[in-house]
């Protein structure tokens, strides 16, 4: 199984909040987060790429009785993150959550934008209804990596001569979405490097997306961007390659019968999809959204790359 296909398995399980890992992954022994205590909640990170730096960190909280997500928009979540090799009583950071609608009819999440200052295990408690007497309490241990595969924020990114059309044909034939927005055609990742426009770029496949948030997430995009047509360039390309049979674009799979990444996938690094970068005209990263995003978070992010940050 390829590295993006495998992980993308892991994200249906955990990002799509009907299932994911029921304790913390075995860790050294920390004093004050024994692996094997119970506790009401069970905050499970969902974010595939967890690094050194700014991260939009995205929890899927659960009940540990059921297994089954409390998220809910009027459910006040505070994170707290502990850098366990160093302190397991005082956080290094805290951070309060904000709900997120997912896709129709699943359980939201919860996320927040988050900075940890070195790599390691590092301890989430994730406390429902923080400070009143009715206060619950879930923690879990995992991991974060030095370095992302993906563009660091503020990093140059790679120029890609990415897919384009000009007509609904062409459109049909490099794009899965049922009703695209032509004006996410017609210029490629190297094309707008070149100009030096600020561009988004969208990585997506709504036909093919195993964790089912790929539609969504390019349906908000596209929402989105209508408010900023003529400052911003809209990319929009299908991570996996894909051939016209029977009149229908479908996957090209490799011999273990997984789809195969485009190049682009493999240049930017991404480990699962869909993910969503933003780039300013000097051709730096400035924002990027892996999974499902929300409408406020994608205006936060254009408003800031449009101001220069």
């Amino acid at each position: 199984m390829n590295r993006l296909a495998a992980v993308i398995v892991l994200s249906v399980l955990t990002a799509a909040c009907a299932a994911g890992p029921t304790t913390s992954p075995t860790p050294a022994t920390y004093a004050d987060w024994p692996p094997n205590k119970s506790y009401p909640l069970i905050p499970v990170p969902v974010s595939s790429e967890l690094t050194v730096g700014p991260n939009r960190l995205l929890v899927n909280l659960l009940a540990s009785a059921t297994n089954g997500s409390v998220a809910r928009p009027e459910l006040p979540v505070q994170f707290r993150l502990y850098y366990l090799a160093a302190d397991t009583v005082n956080p290094a950071v805290t951070a309060d959550a904000t709900y997120m609608t997912t896709i129709s009819q699943l359980p939201g999440l919860y996320r927040a934008m988050v900075t940890f200052d070195r790599a390691g295990e590092w301890g989430l408690e994730a406390i429902e209804n923080p400070g009143k007497p009715e206060s619950l309490v879930g923690r879990f241990i995992f991991d974060v990596q030095q370095t992302s595969s993906t563009f660091a924020i503020g990093a140059a990114v790679k120029p890609e001569d990415t897919p384009t059309a000009t007509d609904a044909a062409g459109i049909s034939a490099i794009s899965t979405d049922t009703n695209p927005d032509p004006d996410f055609y017609t210029t490629s990742v190297s094309q707008a490097l070149a100009a030096h426009e600020p561009f988004v770029l969208v990585f997506a496949t709504p036909a093919f997306c195993s964790s089912a948030t790929c539609g969504p997430t390019l349906n908000v995009v596209k929402s989105v961007a209508a408010n900023y047509k003529g400052r911003l360039t809209f990319i929009h390309v299908e991570p996996y390659e894909l051939t016209m049979t029977d009149g229908h674009l479908q996957p090209v799979l490799d011999e273990s019968n997984n789809p195969i990444p485009v190049q682009s996938v493999n240049d930017w690094g991404l480990p699962t999809e869909p993910y969503v970068f933003v780039v300013d005209a000097d051709g730096r990263l400035t924002a990027k959204f892996e999974g499902i995003a929300a409408a406020d978070e994608l205006t936060a992010a254009f408003d800031a790359d449009l101001a220069g940050g």
